[in-house]
């Protein structure tokens, strides 16, 4: 029997207008979080692995936790590039456009050409086909720096980004895809992920205007954080090497001595950072601001969020009041004598919940007084937050008192159910022994109405024979006595054979 031929093919116009008008696109929040490829149009063939981590702070143990992202290739097609990274965001962009139905993506060169916003030639063509090979043989390790949607916990997981490809050969019919169309199979974990909306909103428009690799990993990075405020600041070595991908530069002293080349670090990063600024994404600061050295002598690298100034209008002279742009956290931290610029550093390197629980420890030492009162509140705060300090002793924080309070007031809840199920217990075995005492009644009555009255004044003469108290006559123990001796008598009737 000859097989059906597919007819439905999908047009190589589907998205006539992709590139200026797809812009409200998406990107996957682990993904953002962490670079999944190397800086570059092409990787050293000689490396094979990539490595990023870092350290956050974890709300379920309280603790930081140290996170990693470990990237292996193929010996055939070796790391990831740049151009790598867009091509998986394209082919999220296919998916979404497909409604995330089932984690087969159907497409061809042409479209994911389109929504890249690449020139159409046989070069990206070929791109393309070289990026999927490539991400088919990469193998991604991550150790608690996969957050799992539904638990919202960090866990490990390893696995290929993409698991299966069919590209189109024309004559030919597709095992799987729709006539003229390629198809890939994403893995199964990051598929789950997308279905259970663990995205975030991308400007793909803005994205695609984007020049050098450096700048839109800036770009993703810093959209998700911005999210959370509008100004933020990290370790320079930190965010360059371990969020933006770059390779770790090392100058050698004339001691000998190797360390971080930050000069160059801050070379690299300018031009992405002047293109960022160009297309008022964030604000244009002098570099001198832009890179700083805290207390502690550790460069810094400053951003804030571009905001268009409203239009002024011509108005009556009225008294300014300047208000600073800070939280409510960063206003705390201020108040207790630690810098307006180390505060803002705090809240963009550390989680709310660790920094809350040192404010209320500062505010716990100083209410309770004595040699235990931190001198320098400012001082003791930042290095309290910064190295993560233990509890002091009879300290709780208002989480802890907060579950204490639901704790107990579930013992409560459990003993009052306890007791309501106790004496719904006890009434039911009541109403059974009373249901029991009357059956019991109605067969001794029963029985007795039988007898004639012969008879039943001897079974009356055996049962109180051997109880002088029973003698009283209409007496309730006299009763008790005779029901007893006639149930007796039931049972062993009870146990006589039947006569034939």
């Amino acid at each position: 029997m000859e097989k059906t031929k597919k007819t439905k093919a999908v047009p190589e116009d589907l998205f006539p207008d992709l590139p200026s008008e797809y812009q409200d696109g998406r990107d996957e929040l682990n993904l953002a979080e962490f670079p999944i490829s190397a800086i570059g149009s092409r990787s050293d063939p000689s490396v094979k692995t990539l490595r990023f981590e870092d350290r956050t702070f974890d709300k379920a143990s309280g603790e930081m936790i140290h996170r990693r992202l470990t990237i292996t290739a193929s010996d055939e097609h070796g790391l990831p590039t740049t151009a790598d990274d867009e091509v998986l965001l394209g082919l999220l962009q296919m998916s979404r456009l497909q409604k995330f139905e089932s984690p087969q993506v159907t497409f061809t060169p042409y479209q994911l050409i389109r929504i890249l916003g690449w020139t159409v030639s046989t070069y990206n063509y070929k791109r393309i086909r070289e990026a999927i090979d490539r991400w088919l043989g990469v193998t991604l390790y991550y150790e608690n720096a996969w957050r799992d949607k539904k638990t919202g916990q960090w866990v490990d997981a390893s696995f290929h980004f993409i698991e299966f490809v069919e590209y189109y050969k024309p004559g030919k019919e597709g095992v799987m895809a729709q006539d003229g169309s390629s198809i890939i199979k994403w893995n199964d974990l990051i598929f789950r992920n997308f279905k259970e909306g663990n995205l975030k909103t991308l400007d793909f428009h803005f994205y695609r205007s984007l020049e050098s690799g450096i700048a839109k990993r800036m770009f993703r990075f810093l959209d998700k954080r911005f999210h959370f405020r509008s100004r933020l600041s990290f370790a320079l070595e930190a965010f360059a090497c371990e969020k933006i991908g770059l390779t770790r530069p090392t100058k050698v002293s004339y001691t000998g001595r190797s360390s971080v080349d930050v000069a160059q670090i801050k070379r690299r990063l300018m031009p992405g950072i002047k293109e960022l600024e160009a297309l008022k994404f964030i604000s244009a600061i002098p570099e001198k601001n832009r890179f700083t050295k805290d207390s502690a002598g550790v460069w810094q690298v400053h951003f804030e969020r571009y905001f268009e100034a409203p239009i002024e209008t011509p108005a009556q002279p009225v008294l300014e009041m300047k208000i600073e742009d800070v939280s409510v956290l960063e206003g705390r931290m201020i108040g207790h004598g630690v810098s307006k610029s180390q505060a803002r550093r705090f809240v963009s390197e550390f989680d709310n919940d660790r920094i809350e629980i040192q404010l209320e420890a500062l505010e716990f030492l100083l209410a309770k007084g004595g040699d235990s009162a931190p001198v320098n509140r400012g001082g003791w705060l930042s290095k309290a937050i910064v190295e993560n300090y233990g509890p002091p002793k009879g300290f709780k924080s208002r989480a802890q008192l907060e579950q204490e309070a639901h704790e107990r007031a579930e013992t409560l809840r459990k003993k009052e159910e306890q007791r309501r199920k106790k004496r719904i217990e006890d009434e039911a075995r009541q109403a059974d022994e009373k249901a029991r005492e009357a059956a019991e009644n109605r067969r001794i009555e029963a029985y007795m109405a039988s007898l004639t009255p012969q008879e039943r004044q001897k079974i009356e003469n055996d049962a109180t024979a051997d109880s002088p108290f029973a003698n009283r006559e209409g007496s309730v123990f006299r009763k008790a006595v005779i029901n007893s001796h006639v149930l007796k008598i039931l049972k062993e009737l009870e146990k006589q054979p039947d006569e034939e």
